[in-house]
């Protein structure tokens, strides 16, 4: 769906801010981001149980297939605040997806999920319909109702949101994840049900310095999710803008993908499509373009998990995006190294964070916006990309 409707004047001037006084700076919000470390085997486990899913990936019920979600592995989760007074949610910033649904029970007697409670709100509002989603691992269910969203300084009124009360279709090891929902980022024809999607709300709160937002997805503490601009300190150099070939997903064209001089998947392959998302940890491609990959890297596969020699990826060839473009035009060029996908080592074996997934899309995901600084401007119907800063420290916003 085209997102036509005018868009906020943009703040002509530069804002400095510390990081401590973020707050002071109207339209933008800073929202700390975290991941869990996970140990080399738990590493594999998390991509072969992934790979499993994915072969069973069903498709939602208004026909838009759902990416599969890394619950149990390496996504990074910020906290949301849901009623009056506000319950506590850690939620999956996904651009994947385009809903908001937190908890309203704990998968179990002794999890430490937060829950959101109705009952507790004095801003509550039943709606009662029926809400589903379909994962690769199953269904999550519930209902619809709405209340008070806020982040930061942000806050969405009356805001029609899904309490889940059915989380088996997750899996057990959803409760080891400091995840309790997710807030979608993607657009309105992704939507289940229909219902208005966050940043809808809140481009038309007016809240926000310029409707975009800037994911920072570094080490520790220093990962962020910026509304309302992007932040300096975070990136090097310029944007490069690829233009949106869709608004379901924030969806670009990938006019070819090399690895090193060779192009994976034939000379003939041309305008794929490639999809950015944050609820993914990993880059997922086809199955014969992976396949292709590890071939050529002499990487093995281990169940869906490809593992490199440590002692030979720093001679490996780059891979490299053909972003935007189309037929007479090979697009902007992204370059990953191989040493820049490595999610855990052990010894010589180095776990690298590409995998096969169904469909005829790329999942630039997690590993890939470590690399490039991701501004997603829907104001402009466009995604920006910035080599990522390695170290951050004080803040300097940019509007």
């Amino acid at each position: 769906m085209a997102m036509k409707s005018a868009m906020i004047a943009l703040l002509s001037s530069t804002a400095v801010a510390e990081t401590a006084n973020i707050g002071v700076v109207p339209g933008i919000m800073r929202v700390p981001l975290t991941k869990p470390e996970k140990s080399f085997e738990e590493v594999v486990s998390s991509i072969q149980t992934r790979v499993a899913q994915s072969k069973l990936l069903g498709a939602t019920d208004d026909g838009h297939p759902e990416p599969i979600h890394d619950f149990n592995d390496l996504s990074y989760t910020g906290t949301i605040y849901v009623g009056t007074p506000g319950m506590q949610s850690e939620v999956v910033f996904d651009t994947g997806s385009s809903n908001l649904w937190v908890p309203n029970k704990k998968p179990g007697l002794f999890s430490k999920k937060h829950i959101y409670e109705h009952s507790k709100s004095s801003t509550y509002k039943a709606n009662g319909q029926k809400f589903n989603i379909q994962y690769g691992s199953g269904p999550v269910s519930g209902y619809l109702s709405e209340d008070t969203v806020y982040w930061g300084d942000l806050k969405l009124s009356n805001f029609t949101f899904a309490e889940i009360n059915d989380l088996t279709g997750l899996g057990k090891l959803y409760t080891s994840t400091p995840m309790d929902g997710i807030l979608g980022l993607a657009f309105k024809p992704l939507s289940q049900d229909g219902v208005l999607v966050p940043i809808q709300a809140l481009q038309a709160s007016g809240q926000l310095a310029e409707n975009c937002f800037a994911f920072y997805l570094g080490a520790g503490s220093t990962s962020e999710l910026l509304f309302g601009g992007v932040d300096s300190k975070h990136y090097t150099g310029d944007f490069t803008y690829v233009p949106l070939s869709a608004e379901t997903y924030w969806q670009v064209h990938m006019n070819k993908l090399m690895l090193g001089d060779e192009q994976i998947g034939g000379l003939l392959t041309k305008t794929q499509k490639a999809i950015v998302d944050s609820g993914t940890s990993l880059l997922a491609g086809t199955q014969s373009d992976v396949q292709a990959i590890a071939k050529q890297l002499g990487a093995t596969s281990e169940g869906g998990a490809l593992i490199a020699d440590c002692t030979k990826v720093d001679a490996m060839p780059d891979l490299t995006f053909y972003l935007g473009g189309g037929w007479t035009s090979a697009g902007s060029p992204f370059i990953v190294k191989i040493s820049e996908t490595i999610i855990q080592k052990q010894g010589n074996q180095c776990v690298l964070g590409i995998s096969a997934s169904p469909g005829d899309m790329w999942i630039l995901g997690d590993v890939f916006m470590r690399v490039y600084y991701t501004k997603f401007d829907w104001g402009n119907s466009r995604i920006g990309f910035a080599k990522a800063a390695a170290v951050v420290d004080t803040a300097t916003v940019v509007v």
